[in-house]
């Protein structure tokens, strides 16, 4: 015995798709959003402690700094003391 449906009606199986696509897109944006506003969120930003092997700093400005060792590889100017 075959079933009639009507053209029309999209079905079960159709609407799970859609809504499945739907929330797909919804999670997507979510993210996206997430991450943008992350990236604008950080203005300031306390670190205890860090070890790093390798970074790179286009401008950088410093209160306070301690170091123990200090290698360059490039050239290092320092401004004028007035004491």
């Amino acid at each position: 015995m075959k079933e009639n449906r009507s053209p029309n009606s999209i079905g079960l199986a159709g609407v799970a798709v859609i809504a499945t696509a739907v929330g797909a897109v919804a999670v997507g944006a979510l993210a996206i959003g997430a991450l943008s506003i992350g990236r604008l969120a950080i203005k300031g930003l306390a670190v205890q402690q860090a070890k790093l092997k390798s970074l790179e700093i286009e401008d950088l400005r410093v209160t306070r700094l301690h170091a123990a060792e200090i290698s360059v590889t490039g050239s290092l100017s320092l401004p004028d003391a007035h004491a």
